[in-house]
Parts: structure tokens; sequence; C-alpha cells
């Protein structure tokens, strides 16, 4: 018996609004509800304006793009113009608060001797066992990339 597998068998898309998955809205929603609470007390006149610009912008920063949210990509793109401007210009502005805020600048240096070197020979693969299909269906026929021992 053979089953076909889709790239995204992990991944469950839940209904939602507009193209946005319900838990996005719902941490907009209660993200949006705390800032109106604890605003009413600080500033009441503008509590529900900034509540709604909160909430927006939760369903705008959690979007992921790659399997990684809007925010998480956006803190990993500062962290990388600081390391390279603290890497490649030290005395720039960016180098600067780079090294102010103490990026590393050893990780924007790539070795290539380690970064492209072989696997050990040790490593070796026994694919006697294995059997490739093109397509689901062909392993009914028997057809297919079949891997053999030479003796």
């Amino acid at each position: 018996m053979v089953a076909e597998f889709k790239s995204h068998v992990l991944s469950r898309d839940e209904k939602g609004f507009m193209g946005v998955p319900f838990k996005r809205l719902m941490l907009a929603g209660v993200g949006g509800g705390m800032v109106y609470t604890l605003g009413k007390f600080a500033l009441p006149d503008v509590a529900i304006p900034v509540a709604l610009l909160v909430g927006l912008l939760l369903v705008i920063l959690t979007a992921p793009r790659g399997g990684i949210p809007r925010w998480q990509r956006l803190l990993y793109s500062v962290r990388g113009s600081l390391m390279l401007g603290a890497a490649q210009q030290p005395h720039s502005l960016t180098g600067s608060v780079g090294k102010l805020v103490e990026i590393p600048t050893d990780l924007a240096r790539l070795d290539a001797a380690m970064l492209f070197t072989p696997p050990p020979a040790e490593v070796e693969a026994n694919l006697a066992e294995w059997v490739t299909f093109a397509q689901a269906a062909d392993a009914d026929r028997g057809d297919g990339l079949e891997f053999v021992e030479v003796r």
C-alpha cells in the first residue's frame, strides 16, 4: 500500500476572516483589548484609537512569510544590517550602533574552507533496500528505480 504525501500535511488551515487565521485575529483582539484596558487609565481620550492601531499592527506583524512571522523577519533584518555595518564600516552610524549593542561581527565573515568541505569519507550510504517511484501509482505496477548491491 502506498500513500501520497503532500508538503503541507502537518499544517492545518483554520478558518478566519479575509485570509487571516482565527488565532491571529484572536491575538489581535486580546492584545487590542489589553491596550484599551490599560490605556483607559493613562489616556482615556485616545484609548480606543490606540487599541485599534495595536490590534491592526498585531494582525500585520504576525503574518507568516516563509514560516517566519513578519516581526521576526524585521528583527533579523535589523540585526543583520547592524552586523554587516559593524563588520564592513565600523566607524559609520550602523557600525557604532552595532558595537554599542555588542552584535558579534565574526558571524558576518564566512570561512570557505570550513563551509565547502565535503563530508568525511567514512560515511557510507547503503541504498540497496530502497525503491524510488516517480508517482505513487507506479508502486502497484512494480515500476521504479531500484538500488541493488553489486558484488
